[in-house]
């Protein structure tokens, strides 16, 4: 059965119209939900997400939303990844198998970016030592990458075929949007520039907008959301980003990563203060660029030795 033959069964079951061999494929599917958990929190999981479903259908009921609303939102929004990890798990039973297409993989070394473009005409830009496989043709019904490493999404919009990245322990699903993706030893963290983005773990799924962060700790098997400014992510793959507003220790974790040499704040507090107004070059010397900041900022950043110390003027 096809993703799309489900939503219509949806339907006709919202509507009341639904044989009693099509109840059955709804209930058969919730059903393998709970069979295919791994866990007892999978069962919970899987089984909440099902209620969630059946009181979003009845709300809409009551309020009249049309049936683009009631049960595509509910299946895409609510179900969201899992109607394709579950399929995955049970066979085929509602996408077909992208992995039986030929894979290409595309790999970074150290200091090394590459711009990839996949096969829908998305645009990936890797960052050094990062890799990311895809089929060389997408399916009818999704599009699946797996990414190691870092990598800049730009994904061409495409409403009836979400765009799925496999990352870490986590998994990214939007529909057409841009958005950075960087995966470490411990955490794995997304950050979006534009569009709405889907990240579910195991246990989780949470929506983010522009300029929001989900970050992914294994240790902790938890999603943390919060708001950043996402221009700042762009600088390892642009050549220049202009920040309007962005607290320091926003800044101070990417120049970290660009300069290689620790940042330290003397005091805590610090933390909070704001640039109002900052262009960041990638090629721009550490000097060169501290001597920037501290010529126009209420905070000052020394060299000192092979670190830099972060104080109040």
């Amino acid at each position: 059965m096809t993703e799309q033959n489900f939503k219509i069964i949806l339907k006709k079951y919202e509507e009341g119209t639904a044989t009693q061999k099509e109840i059955d494929s709804v209930e058969s599917f919730f059903d393998e939900m709970q069979k295919g958990a791994q866990n007892p929190t999978d069962f919970k999981y899987n089984l909440s997400l099902k209620n969630k479903i059946y009181k979003r259908i009845q709300k809409n009921k009551k309020t009249k939303i049309t049936w683009h609303w009631a049960v595509a939102a509910s299946i895409v929004i609510l179900l969201g990844f899992n109607f394709y990890s579950v399929s995955n798990n049970i066979g085929s039973l509602f996408f077909g198998n992208q992995h039986k297409t030929s894979q290409i993989l595309k790999e970074t070394h150290l200091n090394e970016q590459a711009k990839v473009y996949l096969p829908d005409g998305s645009l990936v830009v890797l960052n050094g030592e990062s890799s990311i496989e895809y089929p060389k043709n997408f399916n009818d019904t999704i599009r699946l990458v797996k990414l190691k490493g870092e990598a800049f999404f730009d994904v061409t919009k495409n409403l009836k075929k979400p765009f799925v990245i496999e990352s870490g322990k986590i998994t990214t699903k939007v529909l057409g949007t841009s958005f950075n993706i960087r995966e470490a030893e411990n955490t794995t963290e997304v950050v979006v520039n534009t569009g709405l983005v889907n990240v579910t773990s195991k246990t989780e799924s949470v929506f983010i907008r522009p300029n929001q962060k989900v970050t992914y700790q294994n240790n902790a098997n938890k999603l943390y959301k919060k708001q950043v400014n996402a221009e700042v992510t762009n600088l390892w793959w642009k050549e220049e980003v202009i920040l309007e507003k962005i607290k320091i220790e926003e800044l101070v974790i990417e120049l970290r990563k660009l300069y290689k040499i620790p940042f330290v704040f003397k005091t805590d507090n610090l933390k909070e203060e704001y640039f109002y107004s900052l262009r960041l070059s990638k090629n721009e010397t550490l000097d060169k660029l501290l001597e920037r900041i501290n010529f126009i900022n209420e905070v000052k950043l020394i060299k000192n030795n092979n670190m830099v110390e972060i104080v109040k003027k």
